[in-house]
């Protein structure tokens, strides 16, 4: 009898994938503000990912831009999350003390060695060259002026920059969470990327 009630004790780790799955699935779905709910609050690596979308929301504003241009911010931003991580696999999850470590195999995309201003100042170069007499007469009203300007050229900016993103290197690496608990919960605490 106590042989049955130690082998239906035993530790299930199905809590502890359950988060890193749902990392990934907020992850491809950009949703950084979900992904804080499933982090530490001292969690210093998915700072980079706020400090990416608080970068990014400076040009959400319809005012400023136009809703073409946000439209295709938006569209763009979500092709960026959405196609970061192309594929993973939790390897292992083990116990380390009170806490978990999960470790998953990934590709993902390299987006650190793309380069996109290039591109985007050509684009710019290009429009004020064949625009330059439309604008002249939009100089009186320049919110009219800068809305023509960020509707105009957003599809073929953003346009660049998505091709630049599908283009970019496909990289295998692993990461490896770090989990702690939290009641009945489990939190990341870190994130290390190590590569594969």
């Amino acid at each position: 009898m106590i042989m049955g009630v130690v082998a239906c004790g035993g530790t299930s780790t199905e809590k502890q994938e359950t988060v890193v799955k749902n990392f990934f699935d907020y992850l491809k779905a950009g949703d950084i503000e979900k992904i804080s709910t499933i982090c530490t609050d001292d969690n210093s690596d998915v700072d980079d990912l706020l400090s990416i979308m608080e970068s990014l929301e400076a040009y959400m504003d319809v005012e400023t831009y136009g809703q073409t241009f946000v439209d295709e911010a938006n569209k763009f931003v979500d092709h960026v999350f959405a196609n970061y991580v192309t594929s993973y696999e939790i390897n292992s999850v083990e116990a380390d003390g009170d806490n978990y470590l999960v470790i998953a195999d990934i590709k993902m995309k390299d987006y650190n060695n793309i380069d996109i201003d290039s591109d985007t100042t050509t684009i710019i170069n290009n429009y004020q060259q064949e625009h330059l007499d439309e604008l002249s007469e939009l100089a009186g009203d320049q919110q009219a002026m800068m809305e023509k300007v960020f509707a105009d050229l957003a599809p073929e900016i953003f346009g660049a920059m998505t091709k630049k993103i599908d283009e970019a290197e496909a990289i295998d690496t692993q990461l490896r969470f770090t989990l702690v608990p939290d009641g009945e919960n489990w939190l990341i605490s870190t994130i290390e990327q190590k590569e594969a």
